[in-house]
């Protein structure tokens, strides 16, 4: 295997790791996104209470405590969200550049294959044209 195939397959299998952990990047921004649409679909629908249910709760102060809870889970969430969306850029840029090597590598070895080939034509034509020469040479008594 020529060395320059060996680079494209270390390209390749770069690439794709780079791909692998931009897609687990994007499951967790989907799964926090999900999370916070929960929570706040949650808050919503405590709103929608009618006072009568209410009453227990807010006199034992669990509404403020739930209140509470809710506004600190959600900014943890957005803080995580922050911070795989960081991560995510950050992957992005190394994915580009592993897409981009491995796409020069890629058109490398394309433009070895086609001087390979071009050099065997050339072979092929000389020895055709010293074959036609021998023959003319040979037929003509020579």
């Amino acid at each position: 295997m020529s060395d320059l195939l060996q680079l494209k397959q270390a390209m390749d299998a770069r690439y794709q790791a780079q791909q692998a952990v931009l897609r687990d990047l994007a499951r967790q921004e989907g799964d926090l996104r999900r999370a916070l649409s929960d929570l706040d679909d949650m808050r919503q629908g405590a709103r929608a209470l009618p006072d009568d249910q209410l009453a227990a709760p807010r006199a034992i102060g669990a509404d403020l405590l739930w209140q509470g809870w809710t506004q600190r889970t959600r900014q943890e969430l957005n803080v995580q969200l922050a911070q795989v969306l960081v991560r995510k850029a950050e992957k992005m840029s190394a994915l580009r550049q592993a897409f981009g090597r491995a796409e020069a590598v890629s058109q490398l070895l394309v433009q070895e294959k086609t001087a390979r080939r071009k050099a065997a034509q050339d072979r092929d034509l000389q020895v055709g044209q010293q074959l036609a020469l021998l023959r003319a040479a040979t037929s003509s008594g020579g």
